[in-house]
């Protein structure tokens, strides 16, 4: 079965960086998970990447309704008129892809949640045999808790699911405790901990570029 998206040959003309898509997952503008972000396309920049950057929160997102539609009508959902055809359509453009994420109830913030409900259209093709390179994945979680031994396991396991689904592969998230503010932030230890991170993503994004 043919993918309902254009692959990235037909979407992109030949480029000289990797291309990597960074998604700001949180509902709330300019919260601790903005401030990640930021700092991670700064990362990402000073190694050349392109960066498509998406803060979720601003596009029309229908969460999944169990309605059955793209397994009666193969690569369609029967709310394609919202924005998460366009944002799936970003992600396959991309060599590597990073989510920034806050903790909420030890799991992912509505919003996000919906997204990742919406690639079922993916999971009905996979079904029937149809599979993507597995793409570099990597994601940032931020929790303004500082204990809980199992504080991002619901996040990571729903993660790797959604990722596999799509083509992608997670790996070594970072995970960052007592994160509730910008400022909690903005300290010497977090900053480098953030841009190393982003360094290392930049890196896997242009090894599986030149691959």
């Amino acid at each position: 079965m043919e993918s309902p998206f254009p692959s990235r040959a037909e979407l992109d003309p030949p480029e000289q960086t990797p291309h990597v898509c960074l998604l700001a997952c949180s509902p709330h503008p300019d919260g601790s998970t903005d401030a990640a972000a930021r700092l991670l396309e700064q990362a990402l920049l000073s190694r050349g990447a392109t960066v498509d950057r998406i803060r979720l929160r601003e596009y029309a997102i229908h969460p999944c309704i169990g309605c059955g539609y793209c397994s009666a009508h193969p690569g369609h959902c029967v709310f394609d008129g919202d924005d998460v055809a366009d944002l799936f359509r970003r992600m396959e453009h991309a060599d590597s892809l990073i989510l920034n994420i806050p903790v909420y109830f030890y799991g992912p913030p509505a919003l996000l949640k919906g997204f990742i409900d919406r690639a079922q259209i993916f999971w009905e093709q996979r079904r029937e045999g149809t599979r993507t390179p597995r793409r570099p994945a990597h994601a940032v979680l931020c929790a303004a808790r500082t204990r809980g031994d199992r504080l991002f396991e619901a996040n990571l396991l729903i993660l790797r699911c959604f990722l596999d689904t799509l083509g992608f592969s997670l790996h070594e998230p970072l995970l960052l405790r007592g994160v509730e503010r910008p400022t909690d932030l903005l300290h010497s230890q977090a900053i480098a901990q953030i841009e190393r991170f982003g360094l290392e993503a930049a890196e896997q994004a242009t090894r599986f570029y030149h691959e």
